[in-house]
């Protein structure tokens, strides 16, 4: 073959290797962009469990006997989500922090391995902690939270002591079904209703600013302590601010109740008042019946069924229960089940 005829035809392969190489990665995207918008498009439903239960941080001498029964209960229920409040942590404390306990529970009793993400609220690392957690079954991509405002909560000989809450966001992919935003807050306790829809509001703005990047309408998930009694007409707004946000009330879609805790129908309330474990009585005096753990839930996903739990009230409210309905808190839990479409 004559010199220039060799140079010709190198001449053109090098010119598609180049073309190639151009083309490749646009051709890729293409090809990833229709593989995921017919994932979109085809996404599976998937049910799921969610429990939101506060642990009580100021009870230590049978915290791990209400934690071994929080973890049997989760290995039996096939919970995949938990959100913990007063999670407690410290020398003082005995532990290193009892989310940490729990889902090492969950490792070695049960073989189950759950994802935590844990943010403080109060207190001095290494000496006494108390913060929020998820657990999760599925993988957490990120967790971000936001500090709410101080309120006055303690008074002691004279002193107000106002306390610092936190919410948090865990960003969570679950296996063939996609990504979904769970929240997870504690409002204050005894505090002034005002003071509480001051903290709800900046949990609002938390919640619209990590929402402007759900471009997909992934379900989420808000739950936690809100220390809001509907039957207290000054702490509804509370209640009113997240219902406003689109979300529903689990409980209340599930059992077709408005106010859900009312005398002669205790089922729907997560505050009895007569838990063997009872706060420190700085936290003030104890008050019950109430309905104030929630589960709101919006976007993807259709309430199939939503209990209250850990409150002795299996035989009025459910008949028979297959498991342990003791107390492990001054709270009772809500576990809700949710179908992700």
């Amino acid at each position: 073959m004559p010199k220039e005829g060799k140079v010709r035809r190198a001449t053109k392969i090098i010119t598609l290797i180049l073309v190639l190489l151009v083309l490749t990665p646009a051709l890729s995207f293409l090809v990833s962009k229709q593989v995921e918008t017919n994932w979109w498009w085809t996404r599976s439903q998937k049910e799921i469990k969610v429990l939101t239960i506060n642990l009580l941080f100021s009870e230590i001498e049978e915290r791990d006997l209400r934690l071994n029964r929080i973890a049997q209960f989760i290995a039996d229920q096939k919970i995949d989500l938990i959100l913990l409040q007063e999670v407690v942590g410290g020398t003082l404390a005995g532990t290193l922090n009892s989310a940490l306990d729990l889902q090492r529970k969950l490792e070695c009793f049960y073989g189950l391995d759950y994802h935590l993400s844990y943010r403080l609220a109060n207190g001095l690392p290494g000496i006494l902690t108390v913060g929020n957690a998820i657990l999760s079954k599925y993988d957490i991509l990120y967790t971000v939270a936001k500090i709410l405002p101080f309120e006055v909560e303690i008074q002691f000989r004279g002193y107000d002591i106002p306390l610092k809450r936190r919410a948090m966001m865990s960003r969570i992919r679950i296996p063939g079904y996609g990504k979904i935003n769970v929240y997870n807050t504690h409002l204050c306790a005894n505090c002034d209703p005002a003071a509480r829809l001051e903290q709800a509001e900046v949990l609002r703005n938390f919640i619209l600013t990590w929402e402007k990047f759900n471009w997909f309408n992934d379900p989420v998930i808000l739950g936690g302590d809100f220390n809001t009694d509907l039957n207290v007409v000054e702490e509804k707004p509370v209640y009113e601010l997240i219902m406003n946000l689109g979300f529903v009330d689990s409980y209340a879609q599930a059992n077709d109740c408005s106010f859900c805790c009312q005398s002669g129908n205790l089922c729907g309330c997560t505050y009895l008042g007569w838990s063997p474990y009872q706060p420190l009585p700085l936290a003030g005096p104890v008050e019950g019946p109430k309905r104030i753990d929630y589960i709101f839930v919006k976007n993807r996903c259709q309430v199939v069924k939503s209990i209250v739990v850990f409150n002795g009230q299996e035989e009025d409210c459910l008949g028979s229960c297959p498991y342990d309905w003791s107390w492990v808190s001054d709270h009772s839990g809500v576990l809700t089940t949710l179908l992700l479409y």
